[in-house]
């Protein structure tokens, strides 16, 4: 159903663990990214981390489109692969792009906040 691409956490000198999301946007696929790194458990995402902004580096064609899941945490429990069959909502958002010149914090900022302005919609 999902073909998923894990994002290894631990880094070698030689490797970068974003090249096979590069490889799949470069092939034309779609992604589904959780920039904290990982799903959380709360009611709001944590900190968005640099993979994000390094993608929208990298691919600034790339239509970045901010998505609520209510309800993520029964949908898709951490460490499941697969959905769960219960009921949940996805509210999309506007696309956005990282600006020229714009700071990686500001962007990954900016895109968090695009997010949860989602959650109430």
């Amino acid at each position: 159903m999902f073909h998923v691409i894990y994002v290894s956490r631990e880094r070698t000198a030689d490797e970068d663990p974003l090249e096979p999301l590069f490889e799949a946007l470069a092939q034309g696929d779609s992604l589904i990214l959780f920039p904290e790194g990982t799903r959380g458990h709360t009611g709001e995402p944590q900190v968005f981390k640099a993979g994000l902004y390094n993608l929208a580096l990298k691919f600034p064609h790339a239509v970045l489109v901010p998505a609520w899941i209510n309800n993520v945490q029964h949908v898709l429990p951490k460490g499941e692969v697969v959905p769960v069959p219960v009921l949940c909502s996805v509210t999309f958002g506007a696309p956005m792009q990282l600006l020229p010149g714009e700071d990686h914090r500001v962007f990954l900022d900016r895109a968090r906040h695009a997010v949860i302005a989602l959650r109430d919609v």
